[in-house]
């Protein structure tokens, strides 16, 4: 029987912005993996079946289906069809991810557990195991990076288009990711760079994945040295480095870009931490989802949700004055090119900051999409926004001045 158009499927669902794990909505809680599945219906076919969170009831649940996907893959490997062994093993991959949804987390908060129980860290692995055995399918090889910076460690994988040597220097751009979807989750945005003939290197964000980092504004350093690293590599062209970030990843961007002038140009999907404070209506609505996530939506083992979790106005100003660019007194440094792009009904990152994005700064060089029938990363449209966004970031960095040498450039 012929599966259903995953692009109908898409334009079927009804836009409900929320965090429901028991519901597949635009704008919902599955959107973090729309972009990477290619059976959405598998997708939606276990949603119905699930009774939990709790790891005990939501790691079988998923890693069932990955497995299915997972012993095609082998069973295609073995008799030669790589094709559709990687297809298969990036299915699996991205199943795992589902099963390992969130950790591994290192800051630790009320909603998010930092540990792993032994059920979980084996979804983990199997994660990244199909990860690398669809790498090592591609045609084009992926380069493994350490970076580090006082003391802190986080791994990176670097991709470079067909051509690129140090005669023949090209453009990169820094893949940053959020805090629950990892550098494995990532390889689409890598591919979208590559396409248009730029470097990709993608990092773990801090306070995730494999990485010692924690999660703070003074983990800026990290992405620093992850532009060190692009900048020393002889392929590149550290005049022309470029950032891309996705939900807390997008917040990331704009921080980096703020504090380090080697970004020329950006793209950041559903910007945060700006320093649009909202209204009391969205600054209430953001504190219940919080409440209500760490009620109803414990990821973690039986009997380790807290009894209760209340999030008060005068933290979440605490924390909003913590990341926020105006407040910090950053804002006015963003003045490189930017692309910025988000859906209209957003529950995390109030669209008031990409408007406030857009009201600071130079005249010209902000690009801006608002798509009104999608929420948090504008995920429906991805498959409209996705290529433009690349194609745009290309023309900046081609449009800078190449650098001579090496490609350094100094700091």
């Amino acid at each position: 029987m012929k599966k259903p158009n995953k692009t109908a499927l898409l334009a079927s669902l009804p836009v409900r912005a929320d965090e429901d794990p028991f519901s597949v909505t635009i704008g919902g809680f599955y959107r973090r993996w729309f972009n990477l599945v290619d059976d959405l219906q598998a997708l939606i076919d276990t949603v119905a079946t699930l009774k939990s969170t709790e790891d005990e009831h939501w790691v079988p649940a998923w890693s069932a289906v990955a497995a299915r996907f997972e012993s095609v893959a082998e069973k295609a490997l073995a008799r030669g069809d790589k094709a559709k062994a990687r297809k298969n093993f990036l299915e699996a991959k991205t199943f795992y991810s589902l099963a390992r949804f969130p950790a591994p987390y290192h800051s630790g908060s009320a909603i998010c557990p930092p540990n792993m129980s032994p059920i979980k860290a084996h979804s983990y692995q199997k994660y990244l195991d199909c990860f690398r055995k669809a790498t090592a399918l591609r045609d084009e090889p992926q380069i493994e990076l350490r970076i580090k910076r006082n003391g802190k460690e986080a791994v990176g994988y670097l991709r470079l288009p067909p051509g690129a040597s140090a005669k023949h220097k090209v453009p990169a751009v820094l893949v940053m990711c959020g805090g629950d979807m990892y550098k494995e989750d990532r390889e689409k945005y890598a591919d979208g760079a590559t396409r248009e003939g730029m470097a990709a290197l993608v990092v773990d964000a801090p306070g995730t994945g494999q990485t010692s980092f924690a999660h703070s504004p003074e983990a800026i350093i990290a992405w620093q040295a992850a532009l060190d690293a692009l900048q020393s590599r002889p392929e590149i062209d550290g005049n022309r480095l470029g950032a891309f970030g996705v939900s807390r990843g997008g917040l990331w961007v704009m921080r980096l870009a703020a504090q380090d002038k080697r970004i020329k140009g950006l793209i950041s999907c559903a910007p945060g931490g700006v320093g649009y404070w909202g209204t009391a209506e969205e600054r209430a609505e953001l504190r219940h989802m919080a409440e209500k996530r760490a009620k109803t939506n414990w990821f973690g083992p039986k009997g380790t949700k807290p009894k209760k979790f209340v999030l008060t106005e005068k933290d979440q100003r605490k924390d909003f004055l913590l990341w926020s660019l105006k407040d910090n007194g950053l804002l006015d440094n963003l003045t490189m090119p930017m692309y910025l792009v988000n859906g209209k009904q957003d529950h995390l990152t109030p669209i008031g900051n990409l408007y406030m994005a857009l009201e600071s700064g130079p005249p010209t060089g902000r690009v801006a999409r608002v798509y009104p029938d999608d929420g948090h990363i504008a995920a429906r449209n991805e498959r409209e926004w996705g290529p433009a966004s690349w194609k745009w970031l290309s023309d900046v960095l081609r449009a800078e001045r190449p650098s001579k040498g090496k490609g350094r450039v100094k700091k």
